[in-house]
């Protein structure tokens, strides 16, 4: 009769066991969504975009660094109405039930100096005098926090991020790094004054922390800006695109994302993310072969998943949700920087699923552990 106890014991403790291990497996600790990246310069590809992203994710990502309307941010006045009307369509078309992030940037998108300006169009020439202000200046401390404040009230955002990438300023221009934290410390502190209940990060990007890949950056200086940002920061936020190394699209080893969200003590969030899906090569000399297939992207995915599942991440962004030839042979012009990202949608140029939408889409599935 013991061991008929004993036996029955145990088959109650397999299957408690079990049923922890499936509760968990049917579980994500982050939101997962997309930015509104159109595949081509229409009002089709425009509409089609909001509508795939609304319905495949739970937070929609506004990546806002086409430069900063200075001048007007400084003095309080009304931003050039294209950008306003640039802002309107955004937060008319995301539904109400989405979460949202919102990502700005005092830095060019080369990452190597001040934002350029952003007036009546994107990244213009910056006017006198703010093209001869340092980026610890009184006056590009008040823009930048006039102007990411002013942002802040028009998109709503649950979570800010108010540097994307910055940690290349070490790589690009070192020089530059720490005046960057001063401002950053400065514009960290006064979001928090006025939106205490707001989480705001910044956004860093992965490759710098592997030399070995990247032989251009010294890991202990990243390591060392890491730790001066999260003296100011709530989260930091990943950019994680591993193939823009030495990796290229060849390989992606089993333990790199488990080693990069170990780097920072804060909680972690991947504020964009890619991976090709076809092949591609580069424009410019040296010339180089990135052999991206879907199989490979899945399996980069999926490892991006569960590894953001084991750290807690707040949040996964796939930056863009279809393949966009069509503009980037149209708009785009066939930009030589545009082309990095060009075939990495979760459908590729025609519309057509890829099967990376399916993993996608499964963990998308799973109930969401509202922290």
């Amino acid at each position: 009769m013991k061991n008929y106890y004993r036996i029955l014991a145990l088959m109650f403790f397999f299957v408690a066991c079990t049923s922890d291990v499936d509760d968990k497996n049917n579980k994500r600790s982050f939101l997962m969504g997309f930015t509104p990246w159109p595949y081509d310069a229409t009002v089709e590809a425009v509409e089609w975009t909001y509508d795939a992203i609304n319905e495949n994710g739970d937070i929609i990502s506004h990546h806002m660094e086409e430069g900063v309307p200075w001048p007007e941010a400084y003095a309080g006045e009304s931003f050039a109405d294209e950008f306003q009307t640039e802002i309107n369509s955004r937060v008319e078309r995301y539904q109400a039930d989405k979460k949202v992030l919102l990502s700005v940037s005092p830095l060019n998108m080369g990452r190597d100096a001040m934002a350029l300006y952003r007036g009546s169009s994107e990244s213009m020439a910056l006017p006198s005098p703010w093209d001869s202000y340092d980026l610890n200046s009184n006056e590009v401390k008040t823009a930048y926090t006039n102007y990411t404040e002013r942002m802040v009230e028009l998109f709503n955002p649950d979570y800010l991020v108010i540097g994307i990438e910055v940690n290349l300023l070490i790589r690009n221009s070192p020089d530059l790094w720490e005046p960057y934290i001063e401002l950053h410390n400065y514009v960290y502190t006064e979001i928090k004054k006025k939106y205490p209940d707001l989480p705001t990060g910044v956004s860093v990007f992965c490759v710098t922390y592997f030399p070995d890949w990247s032989p251009e950056d010294n890991l202990n200086k990243q390591i060392a800006g890491l730790k001066q940002l999260e003296a100011s920061s709530d989260f930091i936020a990943f950019s994680v695109h591993p193939f823009m190394s030495a990796l290229t699209a060849e390989n992606f080893p089993d333990d790199y994302l488990e080693k990069l969200f170990e780097m920072t003590i804060r909680p972690v969030a991947v504020s964009e993310s890619s991976y090709p899906a076809q092949y591609w090569q580069t424009m410019t000399t040296p010339v180089i072969d990135f052999n991206g297939t879907p199989e490979k992207q899945e399996e980069f995915l999926a490892s991006l998943l569960d590894e953001s599942n084991v750290f807690e991440s707040m949040f996964v962004i796939w930056f863009s949700i279809h393949d966009y030839d069509a503009l980037w042979e149209g708009a785009l012009n066939k930009d030589p920087i545009g082309i990095v990202w060009r075939d990495t949608g979760l459908f590729d140029e025609s519309g057509k699923k890829r099967e990376a939408l399916d993993l996608w889409k499964k963990w998308l599935s799973r109930d969401y552990i509202v922290k």
